[in-house]
């Protein structure tokens, strides 16, 4: 009777792995950035600007994800030229789409730079953009440590 005990639970141990393996929570998809937009300028100096950027994105996954820290670069057609930030306690439903917040610390001079070099062809074919670094969330009481490469160009006038 000892060994049907163990064995149904040996049975439950692997279905339950089995779901969770199944449900994607192993191995998360990553998540779409749908849209990307100026929210406000925070203030304008000249070492530094700080805007607010909100960031529509999509949680492919079944479950919920909180936001808890994060760390990501900014690049101007190769160029670096600031940092950008999560607000904290950011929350993405699963499988919907969200608006966050990010705050945007930009190096002026660098922003001023690869602007006055590079706008024609910033107006003509658009702005490539790149963020990288990390983003830390939790799902079900569980943090994971992403790392983030995101390009995309950007067009200038609609």
């Amino acid at each position: 009777m000892l060994d049907n005990l163990r064995c149904g639970r040996s049975y439950a141990s692997v279905l339950c792995l089995l779901a969770v393996v199944n449900t994607g929570c192993l191995q998360p998809d990553d998540f779409d950035v749908r849209s990307v937009a100026i929210a406000d300028f925070r203030s304008l100096g000249d070492a530094e600007t700080t805007v607010g950027v909100d960031i529509g994105l999509y949680n492919p996954n079944g479950y919920a994800v909180d936001i808890v820290d994060s760390q990501l670069g900014l690049w101007l057609a190769g160029d670096s030229v600031g940092v950008l930030q999560f607000q904290p306690n950011e929350h993405i439903g699963r499988k919907t789409s969200a608006d966050v917040r990010l705050n945007a610390v930009l190096d002026s001079r660098a922003v001023s730079d690869v602007l006055s070099k590079k706008w024609f062809s910033f107006l003509v074919q658009g702005a490539p953009v790149r963020v990288e670094g990390w983003v830390r969330g939790k799902a079900w009481g569980v943090q994971r440590t992403l790392q983030i490469r995101h390009e995309q160009n950007i067009q200038v006038m609609n």
